[in-house]
């Protein structure tokens, strides 16, 4: 082999050398590692259900017992027990057109453990008689019926009809005399609006409950009076009473002519029946208590009783009810002129 061929030999050599010796100092290629599996999102705990009701629930009434509403309360009360597990006592607090009630409640520790049952009344009095407190400082629970109001006498009275009522009284501005509850009770206020829109004059003897009422009415002091049906039921049935007219239709009594029938649709009178709580009770346990009444109307005993009193089914709860008693006290306000 030539010089110059072993030159170039080596030449050729030594570049593969260092090419082979530059490869394996080269850095190795990193391996793509997976990317960190994030953690988990904590889970939110559950809010505990209330517990509610640990203890019998008291609940208010303005009027005296064997008014219509504390029939009510207490019939339904029997029902919702049932759902509830615990006792509803009724509370009567007479008195103050109703105030002495509303004050008492409205104040009451807002747990669920003290409730305010009403009617229309708790919107109608406070107008009337410029009270301080309202259904307004209540949150509201639940309604259950509109209350059909009924114009009654004594069986052997001379007033047979409405018109028998308009005329009698016309020929004797104010000597006919009727029981119309407190003055600030709807059926007051239905007999105020029936004047009015008829032209006649009747007297409106006020009473705390509508039970006596009846008596006196039974007793022959009172010519009649305006009031619950289910406040006389039991006396209509037994022959004592008989009525003569009604503010509202009801379904078990369609042949009773009501006061729009006989020529006055403009007097419209829808008395609720419901609950209230104490402003600042919370909606867990509104809610509790709501779906133990709107279950209660399924209860056998309670229809049978609210069947036989005429009363008209109507459950609204929450926003639905409270809208129902602003357009309740924008109407009483129109019709008292407040």
């Amino acid at each position: 082999m030539s010089t110059k061929m072993r030159t170039y030999l080596v030449i050729f050599m030594t570049f593969v050398l260092l090419v082979t010796i530059g490869t394996g100092c080269a850095a190795p290629k990193e391996t793509p590692q997976p990317a960190p599996t994030p953690a988990p999102a904590p889970v939110a705990a559950e809010t505990p259900k209330p517990t509610y009701p640990e203890k019998e629930v008291e609940v208010v009434y303005h009027s005296s017992a064997g008014s219509g509403g504390d029939i009510f309360l207490r019939t339904m009360g029997k029902a919702v027990d049932k759902n509830l597990g615990k006792a509803w006592v009724v509370n009567n607090m007479p008195g103050a057109s109703g105030a002495n009630a509303w004050n008492y409640s409205a104040k009451a520790k807002p747990d669920g453990y003290t409730l305010l049952g009403i009617s229309s009344t708790i919107i109608t009095s406070p107008i009337l008689n410029e009270m301080p407190v309202s259904y307004k400082d209540f949150e509201p629970v639940a309604m259950m019926f509109t209350d059909p109001m009924v114009l009654f006498v004594p069986a052997d009275s001379k007033l047979t009809s409405i018109k028998d009522l308009v005329d009698t009284a016309k020929a004797k501005p104010g000597k006919v005399k009727f029981a119309g509850g407190t003055p600030g009770e709807l059926g007051f206020v239905a007999g105020r609006e029936l004047m009015k829109a008829a032209g006649f004059e009747i007297a409106l003897v006020p009473f705390e409950g509508g039970g006596d009422a009846a008596v006196t009415v039974l007793g022959g002091h009172l010519d009649g009076g305006i009031g619950e049906y289910a406040e006389i039921a039991s006396n209509v049935e037994a022959g004592k009473l008989r009525i003569i007219g009604s503010f509202n239709k009801m379904p078990l009594s369609p042949d009773i002519q009501t006061v729009a029938e006989a020529g006055y649709p403009e007097v419209k009178v829808e008395k609720l029946r419901g609950v209230l709580a104490p402003k600042g009770t919370p909606k867990e346990v509104i809610d509790i208590i709501a779906e133990a009444m709107k279950k209660a109307l399924d209860d056998p005993d309670f229809k049978k009783y609210y069947e036989a009193g005429n009363l008209i089914p109507s459950f609204k709860a929450g926003d639905d009810f409270r809208k129902l008693m602003d357009e309740q006290d924008a109407q009483i306000r129109a019709a008292v002129g407040k």
